[in-house]
Order: structure tokens, then sequence, then C-alpha cells
């Protein structure tokens, strides 16, 4: 590598061999390649008692192969011949990583998990292994860093092949599910609503009994809103809800 100075003798520029720039260009792109920071991963499994999940990460590695005899194991393609080829790896799997849930000391919310949901791994800049046991601040001790081993798992990253349905509603805050519990105690599968429901009907039963025979007595009316009413109520949406 040589320097020359510009022609006003006050600057300085650097020239560089091609061949020395193209080495310290792919020096450059391994390093950012290690440095591992958000990455797309797929659930395989789920265990709620531990909060662990077991993950697919949707990058693959790409390596070179310059020699034919030393093909790596695993692989799904290889494209080109050593010594210019490149296997692409099968996906990594990663174990135990904590999944990251909107919470705190008072309230959290939580959602079914099914094989196959997408979500996104935030990776740590060092090791979480002590932090996750202690909870305090501590001494990293391992030497990791962007190690994705050292990740946490955010539900609900999706690609564009898997948009919502029906796209988000830019005037509401929806909460959807197969089930919709409202407290972690929650155990009625009873609709508060169906109570509402069930109350009203007795009421306008009970007016038609007390007036049926009596002139002027408003039973007519009463079953008139009757048939208003059992049109109506076969037309409110039930809530996927269980009410504490």
């Amino acid at each position: 590598m040589g320097s020359r100075e510009d022609q006003t003798g006050d600057a300085w520029s650097v020239t560089q061999d091609p061949e020395l720039e193209d080495l310290l260009r792919a020096w450059a792109r391994q390093i950012k390649l290690a440095i591992r920071t958000h990455v797309p991963a797929t659930l395989v499994a789920y265990n709620p008692a531990t909060n662990r999940a077991l993950l697919s990460v949707e990058i693959l590695q790409v390596v070179r192969v310059t020699d034919a005899a030393q093909i790596p194991k695993g692989i799904t393609s290889l494209i080109g011949v050593p010594p210019n080829a490149e296997a692409v790896l099968a996906p990594v799997q990663l174990k135990d990583v904590p999944v990251q849930w909107p919470s705190t000391s008072k309230g959290w919310i939580t959602f079914e998990l099914t094989p196959g949901d997408t979500g996104m791994l935030h990776v740590s800049d060092r090791s979480l292994e002590a932090w996750l046991l202690k909870g305090i601040p501590t001494d990293p001790i391992f030497p990791f860093t962007h190690a994705l081993k050292d990740s946490v798992w955010h539900p609900g990253q999706l690609p564009s092949t898997k948009p919502f349905v029906p796209p988000p509603d830019v005037a509401a805050t929806v909460i959807q599910g197969t089930a919709i519990k409202l407290g972690p105690l929650a155990v009625s599968t009873a609709i508060k609503g169906t109570e509402l429901v069930a109350l009203i009907d007795a009421a306008i039963a009970a007016a038609i009994t007390a007036g049926a025979g009596t002139p002027g007595s408003g039973a007519a009316a009463f079953t008139a809103f009757q048939g208003t009413w059992n049109t109506g109520k076969a037309l409110i949406e039930s809530a996927k809800v269980k009410v504490e």
C-alpha cells in the first residue's frame, strides 16, 4: 500500500493495491457476517412451563467449498464446482430460547403458539446465561459476543407470504384468537353477555304473562317487542372470551 501527496501539498490521499483492497473488503465482510443482531426464526416446539422454544433459524448459512473431498455434511445444495463452489447448509436449530412476551411484574399478554409461527431473534451483545439464572447485574463470564445461542425470540414477525387476514384495523384495537382469557384464573366459559340476554328474555316473558287476558295491559306491545328482540339477538356476535 502506498501514499502520495496531492498537488497542493497540504493533504494526503491513500491508494492501495487492488488485491489488497479486495482482501480487506473480504475481511471486513467476514467480520460483519460474524456479528449477529436480528435473525428471523420459525417455531418448532414450545414449552410453556419453562417459556423456552425450539427454533429453526431462517437465514441459511452459505460456505465456500474448495475441496471436493471435504464437502460439509447436511448441505441442502451445492452451487458450482470445487474449488469455486458454495454449499448451502441446512437450517440451524436453537434449543431453549426464551420467548419474549409483552410483560411487567404486574401484567402480561401471551397468546397461542403453534409450530410454524414466525418471529424475530434478538441477539444479545454478550452471553445471557448468567443473567437469566440470577436476574441481577452479572458478569457474563463467557466470552461469546453476538452469539445466536444468546438470543430471545419475539413472535410475530411475518413474511410477505403470510400477511394478516383481514389486514390490521387502523381504526380500532383488535385482540384476535381462537380463545381469549381475561385473567390467569379465568375458567368459566359462560359469556357475561349471555346472562344479560337471558335476563331480558325473562323480563319480556314475565310482562307478556302478567298482561295476558287483561285489556290495555300492553301485552301485545311486549309480544311485538319480543319478536323484534328475538330477531336482533341472533345477530349479536358471540365473544370468544373466558371471563373470571
